[in-house]
């Protein structure tokens, strides 16, 4: 439950309804116990006009004595406290249902209107003071009162709502968001229940975007795309596996023709050694095809690290030119570096990368042409090419020439060669610096270049 989105996201609703709920509640109560202690404080300013009215209009005080019915009636309830007294401190009048201590407070002045200022809280009682006069003009003392019981009973009454309110609003928040958010979700377990049927057998179906909500159309496409890229690693890996098994077959069929004749009857030692040697051209070709894949599984998963270096491009192409110049000799080729300027990578394998496409060109080029090596700048990156004169490499093949062992022309199969692995380690080289590969091919020759972006 804890790792449920639902769940997770029903109690932040709930949480945050409960949050609302409660600052709308002290809102609300704060207001309606504003209001109230505001209608009390207007009725205890009313009532000492009221009585400072009544002593000033009244006949005498003794008739006034004579009368506390007439002050209960008029004070209404039995939480009001109204205490009247001579100068000399004796009681006029005094009404106090609850005989509680009143204290003597300093009263305002006969001539002064109340201000709501002018009221006390003491005890959970308001009392207001102020001085009066008597029918014969006589100074009297005033202290009116409530006590608050009544309102703090409400309060705790309204308190008490509120509460119930935001919790049952909460719990209700809470059951409907969980309700709304599981049907919300039904999308994704459709989905869920769609890619349960996706297996290696099936991995060209594509999940539906039509019927989606909006927020998911942008998910699904990034898992079609992935289910795109994972079906064609699937395809390549599946091809692989099959150009794998026919490269290690052709050496090891040879091998096992060759000892076998060697078995067949007695030979000669230099028969023997001419066998041996023949093995040796097999096991070199195997060892080669195992170490061209162990670069390119180390380089796919990053486990080469990059010495990066300030290289002059000039001394790297003069050094590739002296290694390959007899094999071009052989070949009737002429080789030409017009390499120059600086660059940064790592030595060790750029010189593996343009070892690799130079032996490509001198193997595929017309008798009496010219190699070349160039370069030129443009948006950001450094191009350095491989250019010869041959045959024009047909389009469907341009994609496919930097896939793991993958040939043009399968019979150029050569002693010696990369078997079908020197363009795809060629790829992984410039991956591996961040760069680009490409290829151009039509009757002017054959030309591929490294992109290396500047630092």
């Amino acid at each position: 439950m804890s790792k449920s989105i639902a769940w997770r996201l029903a109690l932040a609703i709930a949480l945050t309804c409960a949050l609302v709920l409660s600052v709308i509640g002290v809102f609300l109560y704060r207001s309606l116990a504003s209001e109230l202690a505001f209608r009390d404080d207007q009725a205890l300013l009313g009532r000492l006009e009221q009585v400072r009215a009544l002593l000033h209009d009244s006949d005498s005080l003794e008739a006034l004595q004579e009368r506390p019915r007439l002050y209960q009636n008029m004070l209404g309830n039995l939480d009001s406290v109204l205490l009247v007294k001579r100068a000399d401190g004796s009681p006029l009048i005094a009404i106090n249902p609850h005989q509680q201590d009143v204290p003597d407070m300093p009263p305002i002045a006969q001539d002064r209107a109340p201000q709501r200022t002018d009221i006390k809280t003491l005890d959970a009682t308001v009392l207001l003071a102020g001085m009066a006069r008597g029918p014969a003009d006589e100074i009297l003392s005033v202290t009116v009162g409530k006590r608050l019981d009544e309102r703090e009973q409400m309060l705790a009454s309204y308190r008490m709502r509120l509460y119930m309110a935001a919790g049952l609003g909460t719990l209700l928040a809470f059951g409907l968001g969980l309700l709304l958010l599981r049907r919300g979700l039904t999308p994704l377990r459709e989905l869920a229940q769609a890619m349960r049927h996706i297996d290696p057998r099936s991995l060209d179906r594509r999940m539906p975007t039509e019927a989606i909500p909006t927020e998911l159309k942008e998910p699904v496409q990034a898992l079609n795309a992935m289910l795109a890229r994972l079906e064609d690693s699937f395809a390549r890996l599946s091809q692989f596996s099959a150009d794998l098994a026919h490269e290690i077959r052709t050496p090891l069929h040879n091998l096992l023709g060759s000892n076998s004749l060697a078995l067949n009857q007695s030979r000669s030692p230099a028969e023997y050694q001419e066998v041996l040697a023949s093995n040796i051209e097999e096991y070199e070709r195997l060892n080669r095809m195992a170490e061209n894949l162990m670069f390119l599984a180390r380089a796919e998963h990053g486990q080469r690290p990059l010495q990066l270096q300030a290289l002059d491009l000039r001394e790297v192409g003069d050094g590739l030119c002296d290694y390959f110049e007899a094999l071009a000799e052989d070949r009737q080729l002429q080789l030409d570096n017009q390499l120059s300027g600086p660059l940064v990578a790592d030595q060790q394998l750029l010189q593996r990368a343009l070892g690799n496409l130079l032996a490509n060109a001198v193997r595929h080029a017309q008798a009496g042409s010219t190699v070349r090596l160039l370069r030129h700048d443009d948006a950001g990156f450094c191009w350095i090419g491989v250019h010869n004169l041959g045959p024009a490499i047909e389009a469907q093949h341009l994609g496919k020439l930097f896939d793991r062992f993958y040939r043009v022309d399968p019979s150029r199969a050569q002693p010696g060669d990369s078997g079908g692995l020197g363009l795809a380690i060629v790829h992984s080289i410039m991956q591996l610096h961040g760069g680009q590969v490409r290829i151009n091919s039509d009757d002017s020759g054959t030309l591929f270049e490294l992109g290396f972006a500047y630092l």
